[in-house]
């Protein structure tokens, strides 16, 4: 027991030894000793107030005993194991925050407000952050770029977006942004000036090499139909030889063509022209010509349009045809002879929908998100005897997106595929 402790019970035992002995009266002497036990317990309360109000961190408990003493020993058990786990914290964040400062991608944390919290040494290079002015600064005031603005603004971050760094007017950001606790916002920020050199490159050679092999291949491709039409005198076996080869070259025709229109779509960053297009003239001009395939293949199709709307859809009208023609061809290349194909257009909540499905011989689900992919094949005989250029639905995907629309692909194999594309509702603007 420490000295205050003895103190306070020598008071109590002689407070009451005296009033027994004055007033010759156990009650008082209960009392007196009551009194003092009261003074003792209001003194540990108020130590334990002091300590508890008290600013120095290092300031210790007083000793006790008894129930106070199991009070204060367990107390400062706690404390030991906060002050543990607030090392413990303060570790693992220097840790995570070393860990992102060697990363090459930018890594800030915005709070609920949008003002800036942290960032790693790669994210203040893009930037142009200092630590101590623009820790507490509105991220906005950085990135004033009208379409991260919009962006940030709207909170939907399905997909990231790329803007030109406020720092280097020549780089490129590519800025994904997650949400997490309540309102708080994580920003991944990489360069991608690099990567969009590469692809603009890779797409000026496409597009360079298609364009000086349509020449070439035009005099070919006309020099062949002279000798089929002008000379049928040619020997049987080189007039089979001249089909083939205008065939093929009708074929390598369509795959510059349709690289042509593929690169002039990915490299241009212009919205498309928008006119109103009337779904019911396009719908017909496309089963015409699906009924004229359909008869060169040697098939009976049963095709048939539903216009469920009269509403126009926004856009460029041949890109629109397009889309239309390459999912309604491709239905006839894929749908078995005696088959149904059924043109669709109308609208749900999604916006307004172009649906081409048939009862074809299908795709297997494995094939399904790869089927926009450029050049891929499902099955490369299938490819090559329906004469495709494996671009058309790369074209579709680019057209759609450029529209603001998506396209969507379900099917079953030998059963039968559905392909929709839905567009923006006619009272959004495209632009």
């Amino acid at each position: 027991m420490n000295k205050a402790s003895v103190v306070w019970v020598y008071i109590a035992i002689a407070s009451s030894a005296t009033l027994a002995a004055t007033l010759w009266s156990t009650g008082w002497a209960f009392a007196g000793g009551l009194c003092a036990i009261w003074f003792y317990q209001t003194h540990k309360l108020k130590q334990l107030t002091e300590w508890l109000n008290s600013y120095d961190k290092q300031a210790e408990l007083p000793d006790a005993q008894g129930v106070w003493g199991r009070v204060f020993d367990q107390i400062t058990e706690l404390q030991i194991k906060h002050f543990k786990s607030q090392q413990e914290l303060t570790t693992a964040i220097l840790r995570i925050q070393k860990t992102a400062n060697a990363l090459g991608e930018g890594v800030v944390t915005v709070d609920a407000s949008g003002a800036l919290e942290w960032w790693n040494v790669a994210a203040r290079k893009m930037l142009g952050l200092k630590n101590k002015q623009d820790r507490g600064a509105p991220l906005l005031h950085f990135l004033r770029k009208p379409d991260f603005f919009s962006y940030y603004q709207k909170a939907d971050f399905t997909h990231p977006i790329c803007v030109q760094s406020p720092v280097h007017a020549e780089q490129t950001l590519e800025i994904a942004v997650t949400e997490f606790a309540k309102g708080d916002r994580l920003l991944i920020m990489r360069d991608i000036t690099d990567s969009q050199k590469l692809e603009r490159m890779r797409q000026d050679f496409i597009g360079n090499v298609s364009h000086e092999l349509r020449t070439p291949l035009t005099v070919i491709h006309g020099y062949l139909e002279t000798f089929q039409l002008h000379h049928p005198e040619l020997d049987a076996t080189i007039q089979k030889a001249h089909m083939r080869m205008l065939v093929q070259t009708q074929r390598m025709t369509n795959l510059v063509q349709d690289l042509l229109l593929l690169s002039r779509l990915e490299g241009s960053d212009s919205q498309p022209e928008v006119v109103h297009n009337d779904m019911a003239v396009l719908l017909k001009q496309a089963c015409d010509e699906a009924q004229a395939s359909a008869a060169k293949l040697n098939k009976q199709l049963t095709i048939n349009r539903h216009l469920e709307t009269h509403k126009h859809v926004m856009g460029a009208e041949q890109e629109i045809y397009s889309v239309l023609i390459n999912l309604v061809l491709n239905a006839v290349k894929y749908t078995q002879n005696g088959g149904n194909i059924d043109i669709t257009w109308h609208e749900t909540d999604d916006g307004l929908c172009l649906t081409v499905l048939d009862d074809g011989i299908g795709i297997c689900q494995e094939h399904l998100s790869r089927l926009t992919e450029r050049f891929y094949r499902v099955d490369h005989s299938r490819a090559s005897a329906s004469g495709g250029t494996g671009l058309g639905l790369a074209i579709a995907k680019r057209i759609m997106l450029r529209h603001k629309g998506s396209l969507n692909i379900t099917s079953q194999e030998g059963r039968g595929s559905c392909f929709t594309c839905i567009f923006p509702s006619p009272d959004k603007d495209l632009h």
